[in-house]
């Protein structure tokens, strides 16, 4: 082969094409900064989405119109006492704290079940007064009379229930093991609801003119341990 072998021959380059546009290779100009920026917006999103806005306007439209049916509605039952009625019914409770507020040894639970039983015999005196200036209390309507009568009746239950332990507190005092505890018997109604709770929900019906009478006002469910009577009425 003569002196051209070995020699590798050269091709001549090929003409320069055109230059690419900005964005055709994915970026932007550069920003005056220097920072490059994706041309794709950001899939995020910066307010909350409308679903949820709506759902929280049902939610707190829901919230003010249980508010308003209670205030406007739900509180007047038929058995709500009349103000005048309410305030003769007050304030035999606030006689009846009165006098339980002047009873000794507010905390016997350090006696045997003889003194403790003494106690709430004591403590139902004063109750069974205030039922019975209670009964003579007359509403206007029968609505609210049947209403009251049904509440004294119940009081009436939880004070014979009271009367009811402070003997097993007795007869326990006599007997060979006078430390064990006696289980204090709740009233209910259909065997499974208090009537503590019915009573209570009663007095929140004509409230705050009954707040006197609640029973935690006249600790009526204490029959062990301090009683602490609070002052509800102004």
């Amino acid at each position: 082969m003569g002196e051209n072998d070995g020699a590798v021959r050269d091709d001549p380059p090929a003409p320069p094409g055109p230059k690419p546009e900005f964005g055709e290779s994915g970026f932007e100009p550069p920003h005056s900064n220097g920072a490059l920026h994706p041309t794709e917006p950001p899939s995020g999103r910066k307010h909350p989405p409308w679903e949820f806005l709506i759902l929280t306007l049902f939610v707190l439209l829901l919230c003010i119109g249980i508010i308003l049916g209670w205030t406007l509605v739900g509180s007047k039952s038929p058995e709500k006492l009349d103000a005048t009625t309410a305030a003769a019914v007050a304030g035999a409770c606030d006689r009846a704290q009165a006098a339980l507020k002047a009873l000794p040894d507010r905390d016997p639970t350090r006696e045997n079940g003889t003194r403790r039983a003494a106690r709430v015999r004591a403590e139902n005196v004063p109750l069974r007064t205030m039922v019975g200036e209670i009964t003579a209390v007359h509403p206007r309507s029968s609505t609210q009379a049947a209403g009251l009568l049904g509440w004294t009746k119940d009081w009436s239950r939880m004070i014979d229930a009271r009367d009811a332990y402070a003997s097993s507190l007795e007869q326990l005092a006599q007997s060979s093991n006078p430390d064990a505890k006696v289980r204090f018997i709740y009233p209910a109604t259909n065997a499974i609801r208090p009537i503590t709770q019915n009573m209570d929900d009663y007095v929140r019906e004509s409230t705050p003119r009954l707040d006197a009478c609640s029973t935690e006002a006249l600790q009526l469910e204490v029959v062990e341990g301090p009683r602490e009577y609070k002052k509800v009425t102004k």
